[in-house]
């Protein structure tokens, strides 16, 4: 902004102060203004008017030059300033403080600032001199030896080398040269990083194409522009140099690979391509591996680099015909397609024949077993065969079994016809005894001939039908499942139901996915005559699109044959695989879809020389990787593991996924069913089961089975290894573990309930054992360490003898992770703890009672910061209790792994609060109390964690969760003066702008705008730990009418303890953000003693519902309306004691801050009962919020309307008027 026009500045927000402000000095020196704005010119006291006119005018531009270069968010800083230069010291003031906070928070900031792995070097030093400019600008001097030391530990391990080249000097380089070479060898590094990311393929290729476009023959133009890598000169390679070797790359085997460049190929993992300069065969896929072994290797290239094999094996590809298996074939990932050596080849004794544009290499009885077309001076070929799957015990049975117990002639006509791919019968019997088949299909009598007038088209008529009640629930809690067949194709889809009324629901999922997948529209749909089918909704949706109803005679189901058949034929293989495979019942949903998989690949007598499959979608089957339904199967196991213990888990195979191409997995240790691809089965073998199916957890199965084949890791007897890092999909994790409080006097804080982190999946440990044999031993002991010296520093004990008659109390390690607002690690926690479980009242503790903040008061504390314009921000004292004294003298044994060798027997004499004692959190909340008044702050009689300190139209407020300080003050000067005097005190962490307080992540609209609340991050670790983060969202947290009473011979109980723990996750949520869930949680959590299956069902509807609405926020905005209340009442809405339930909202600042749901505890005998009694109770928090608002300092605020929709209930509270309908309330009400 100058005199000639406007610079194009960044604009002032609460980030980016010290750049902007170098910029707008630098507009303001060049429009001749600076001189006024920072006061070395001011207008002279005898200065004449044109002269006080012209100073006015400089001014006043100079004033609106920074406002016109600052954020609108940021503008109520400086709107009152009348003068430029008062404009400039305001936001030097805010954004520069000059306080001991401030530059412990700068020096700390450089002190633990990490380069990250990947970061380039320019922007971590860019970041690093931010900092040092920072410090200077508020007099931190900082030597300059001291900053090279600084930024010379903030590099990434990768420059350590680079760190032992400077410690080699005799003096450190400068900060300006050091810089230089640091920013040289970034560069260096990102050239060469460049250079590799273009490809290993680029680099392992050396220009063959040309070669062999101008000369196949030619040695000398083979290698003309080549380098020796041995002697340097060109024309030939290392391999043909006549110089001694010099070039050691240790004592592993070193091959050479001469690859031709495919820079205008677009290659993948199933291309070969067949190369004479190669002296080994090369694959980049290890699943395409077998009899795999790992062993390092360097493949050497055509020009001063080289490539790493990480092993050796074989593989097997060829023809679905012909096939060859190539030996000793290096595994080297970082190529993009694979190598057939020409000279292995011929070694192995096959035979290579090159024509001019077709390559063949034929076996030793001369059968081709690769061709391979020219394609840009390439041979390149396609290997058809799938080693992914396995094809052992080829024989009858095992098909047989694969298919569901198939019937033999099926199989055998499949076969001969070619229907399927990937099914080999060797020896095919007329017929063959199965047990299960004779156990499961006795006495099946044939249906009656179907109608003759078959559809011509897909999807021209779909028959239907519903099989059920099943006696057992499914582990899904299904008790039906409904069958759509097509009758062109016999092409069936299974959909499954827990009550018949969701048949509708049902068919529209049906008929979308059908009319996609075919481009075809359903004309005409046949059932029966039940009820779900002849509905208003169904009956109307079916009109709307113009389909036709054909229902059968009633009591005639001989006229829907195809789909009772169908169902039929799906009950018998479902029944013939559960008694093969030894599950139990509750399976049954499980087999029924495998069931209708297999039929939909098997062939059939309405279709001539096709399978359904075929019909519905024109390609042929590949059934290649069918295994038995009930057979153990290998997995790998994605929880941390130690180094010798088992990768793979054993598991039941119980189907193929409908969403992806996988099996269906169980988990009978964890009760679990999984979706895995990459899975290695045992033939012939099968897990003994005896679990309880009520334990069982699974996801909805209510989906279509969709036809889409798995792709499943190779059956080897040699190493397993599964080179995937697909993660099995929609897997539960396990539960978190539950924290032991061990204390009454420290009140837990609301954290994250899960022990998961988003940045890195971090295992908390629960003993020290655990700790030091975790991945994270160096992160544990440096906590651990950190802990410790913090403690000793303190001078929190004195190491002494133990006196006669005195017991010490154990200590342990509590290890945790500090969470970002975005569920990201921000840093490894471990505190030391006494055991407090034994001490003993009157000898060692006396008084035990903390409070701490109510959530609703926090709250509420927000929605004032925004009505009255109040800064927000937040503090965290560091080892808060090692700051109070004892009264009581406590004696603890010497901490794990910290043990005085000198001294090992001698114990420590507390002379501090430690974690863990019964009263350190009632020590170090009297301790932070007589800080507060000290320093003018007063708490509420309403609210004790809750200090005022008032001045005129000034409001300082703090509020106080244990370590955790929320302050709201008007002016940001007393903000930064009160963190100030409480750093003084203790050791703080200034959390700056609250953002995320007590887990409720916060956003703001500048310094004082608008504030919106929410916890959306930890709603998604929720979501995740469960096992949901990609289920089905629903509109409603509860269906309307849920009742938690149950019928108790249906009752299906389910775990205690993981129920209360969802329920508990739940609440935290809906006590702290969610209002619109505390009610249906409130009815859930009246089942914690005894939880039934219906009531996990409902408690996971809740994690849908949130699903859907993860992103809702609480909106508290300036309303300059008084706080309001609105009451209602739900008349007997417990069926199990006809109780009714009160709820109440006060809404302030636009959103609500407190809120209450509760059954009432009389049982009211009429709604003007049920809505007085929730009046009263809303009535006592209006008092009480009144009164806190009054001790706050806001006294205007008025009287507080109670909104209430029940006329009745008004009128009695107006006019509590005794009569026969109302005398019997009870007194306490009135």
């Amino acid at each position: 902004m100058s005199s000639g026009g406007l610079y194009a500045i960044e604009k002032l927000d609460d980030t980016n102060y010290c750049s902007w402000a170098i910029q707008m000095k630098s507009v303001l020196v060049h429009s001749e203004l600076w001189p006024i704005v920072c006061g070395r010119l001011v207008k002279a006291e005898n200065a004449t008017a044109a002269e006080s006119a012209t100073f006015d005018l400089k001014d006043e531009k100079a004033l609106a030059c920074i406002m016109l270069s600052i954020k609108p968010s940021q503008l109520n800083h400086v709107k009152h300033c009348d003068t430029s230069l008062k404009a400039w010291n305001k936001l030097n003031e805010i954004y520069q403080p000059r306080g001991p906070a401030r530059k412990i928070t700068l020096f700390r900031k450089m002190l633990y600032l990490r380069m990250s792995e990947g970061q380039q070097m320019k922007d971590h030093i860019n970041e690093f001199y931010s900092i040092w400019e920072q410090l200077k600008e508020i007099e931190v001097t900082v030597p300059e030896d001291l900053l090279s030391i600084i930024l010379l530990s903030n590099l990434t391990k990768s420059y350590d080398n680079f760190v032992v080249a400077i410690e080699a000097r005799d003096s450190l380089p400068t900060l300006e040269m050091l810089k230089i070479k640091l920013l040289e060898e970034g560069a260096r590094r990102l050239e060469n990083d460049e250079g590799e990311d273009e490809g290993a393929n680029e680099k392992a290729f050396v220009a063959r194409i040309n070669a062999r476009k101008n000369n196949n023959n030619s040695s000398v133009s083979r290698y003309a522009n080549m380098k020796c890598y041995n002697c340097g000169r060109h024309g030939h390679i290392a391999a043909k140099c006549r110089e001694p070797k010099k070039v050691q790359l240790g004592d592993e085997k070193t091959s050479f690979a001469i690859l031709a460049s495919t820079s205008s190929l677009v290659l993948n993992k199933k291309n070969w391509i067949i190369d004479s300069g190669a002296t080994s065969h090369l694959c980049c896929d290890r699943q395409l591996m077998k009899n795999y072994k790992e062993k390092k290797e360097k493949i050497l290239l055509a020009g001063d680099s080289y490539l790493e094999a990480n092993g050796i094996g074989e593989v097997e590809i060829g023809n679905n015909d012909h096939r060859v298996t190539l030996r000793e074939v290096l595994h080297v990932p970082a190529l993009k397609s694979n190598f057939v050596s020409v000279s292995k080849a011929v070694q192995s004794g096959l035979t290579v024949n090159i024509s001019k544009m077709q390559l063949t290499i034929n076996n030793k009885s001369g059968t081709v077993v690769m061709s391979a077309k020219e394609n840009c001076g390439l041979f390149i070929f396609e290997n058809k065969l799938n080693t992914c799957f396995s094809l052992a015990n080829d024989n009858v049975l095992d098909w047989h079994n694969k298919f569901g117990h198939l019937n033999v002639q099926s199989l055998k006509e499949m076969h001969n016809k070619k229907l399927v791919h990937g099914l080999k019968l060797k020896n095919v019997p007329m017929k063959m005894q199965c047990t299960s088949c004779a156990e499961s299909k006795i006495c099946v009598n044939k249906f009656p001939q179907e109608s003759k007038n078959r559809a011509k088209k897909l999807c021209e008529i779909i028959h239907t039908d519903i099989c059920g009640p099943i006696n057992k629930k499914s582990i899904g809690g299904s008790r039906y499942f409904a069958t759509f067949i097509d009758d062109m194709s016999r092409y069936k889809c299974v959909y499954f139901l827990k009550s018949k009324d969701e048949i509708f629901s049902a068919f529209k999922s049906f008929k979308a996915m059908a009319e996609k997948q075919t481009n075809c529209k359903i004309k005409i749909l046949r059932s029966d005559n039940g009820r779900e089918y002849l509905s208003k909704n169904f009956e109307n949706f079916l009109k709307e699109n113009g389909i036709v109803r054909q229902l059968t005679v009633p009591y005639t189901p001989q006229q829907n044959g195809v789909a009772e058949r169908a169902n039929r034929t799906l009950v018998e293989m479902a029944r013939s695989m559960i008694v093969h495979s030894g599950l139990g019942e509750c399976f049954w949903a499980e087999a029924v879809a495998t069931a209708a998989y297999l039929q939909n690949r098997s062939v059939t007598k309405s279709l001539a020389n096709r399978t359904p499959y075929e019909a519905w979608t024109s390609r042929k089957p590949n059934v290649s990787h069918l295994k038995v339904f009930g057979q153990l199967a290998i997995a790998i196991d994605k929880t941390e593991k130690r180094k010798f213990q088992p990768k793979g888990k054993k598991m039941v195979m119980v189907g193929y996924s409908d969403v992806s191409k996988a099996y269906r997995l169980y988990d009978p240790a964890s009760k679990k069913v999984i979706v895995c691809r990459d899975v290695i089965f045992i033939d012939g073998a099968y897990v003994p089961h005896e679990q309880n199916p009520n334990d069982i957890v699974t996801f909805d199965a209510e989906d279509i089975v969709n036809e889409a084949e798995p792709s499943i890791a190779e059956d080897t007897s040699g190493d397993y290894e599964v080179n995937s890092d697909l993660q099995p999909t929609r897997v539960r994790r396990g539960r978190p573990a539950f924290v032991r409080t061990g204390r009454r006097g420290r009140p837990r804080k609301r954290r994250h309930f899960l022990n998961m982190m988003k940045a890195a999946d971090v295992e908390i440990p629960i003993t020290v054992s655990e700790a030091m044999n975790s991945k994270y031993v160096k992160q544990w002991t440096s906590a651990m360490q950190k802990e410790f010296d913090a403690l000793v520093k303190r001078n929190t004990w004195s190491l002494v003898d133990l006196p006669a008659g005195e017991k010490p109390i154990g200590c342990k390690w509590v290890y945790s992770v500090k969470q970002n607002s975005d569920g990201s690690v921000q840093r490894f926690k471990s505190r030391l703890v006494a055991k407090g479980c034994s001490q003993q009242f009157g000898i060692n503790f006396n008084e035990t009672f903390s409070p701490v903040v109510r959530y609703a008061t926090i709250r509420l504390v927000i929605a004032l910061a925004c009505e009255y314009n109040l800064h927000l921000h937040q503090l965290d004292v560091s080892s808060a209790y090692l700051n109070s004294e004892l009264q009581y003298d406590v004696y603890v044994k010497q901490p794990e792994n910290f043990v005085n060798e000198q001294f090992p027997n001698r114990v420590l004499k507390l002379n501090k609060a430690l974690y863990g004692l019964k009263q350190s959190g009632r020590e170090w909340n009297e301790k932070l109390n007589s800080v507060l008044i000290k320093m003018g702050f007063m708490p509420c009689v309403s609210e004790p964690c809750v200090y005022t300190k008032n001045e005129e139209d000034k409001y300082n407020i703090i509020a106080v969760y244990v370590d955790d300080i929320l302050i709201a003050s008007s002016s940001l000067k007393d903000l930064n003066n009160i963190k100030a005097r409480i750093a003084k005190e203790f050791d703080i962490v200034d959390g700056g702008p609250a953002k995320y307080f007590l887990g409720i992540q916060i956003e703001r609209d500048g310094d004082v705008g608008n504030i919106a609340i929410s916890q959306r991050q930890y709603i998604y670790d929720l979501l995740k730990h469960n096992g949901m983060e990609e289920c089905k969202a629903v509109s409603t947290p509860l269906e309307v009418g849920f009742q938690t009473s149950c019928d108790k011979d249906e009752c299906i109980k389910v775990n205690t303890t993981e129920y209360q723990s969802l329920i508990g996750a739940l609440m935290y949520l809906a006590i702290s953000t969610r209002p619109d869930i505390l009610h249906s949680v409130s009815k859930l959590a009246q089942r914690n003693t005894d939880p039934h299956l219906e009531h996990k069902t409902a408690a996971k509807r809740i994690l849908r519902y949130l699903k859907g609405t993860a992103e809702l926020k609480l909106h508290y905005k300036k309303t300059n309306r008084l706080v309001e209340c609105f009451v209602d009442a739900d008349w007997g809405g417990d069926a199990s004691d006809r109780k009714s339930y009160s709820g109440s909202a006060f809404v302030a600042a636009g959103a609500v801050t407190s809120w209450e749901s509760k059954k009432q505890s009389i049982v009211a005998l009429s709604s003007t009962e049920a809505e007085y009694v929730a009046l009263s109770i809303a009535a006592k928090e209006a008092i009480y919020l009144k009164r806190l608002l009054r001790e706050l300092g806001f006294s205007n605020t008025g009287p507080m309307v109670i909104n209430n929709d029940n006329q009745s209930a008004q009128h009695l509270a107006r006019n509590p008027v005794h009569h026969d309908r109302s005398k019997h309330i009870d007194i306490k009400y009135h």
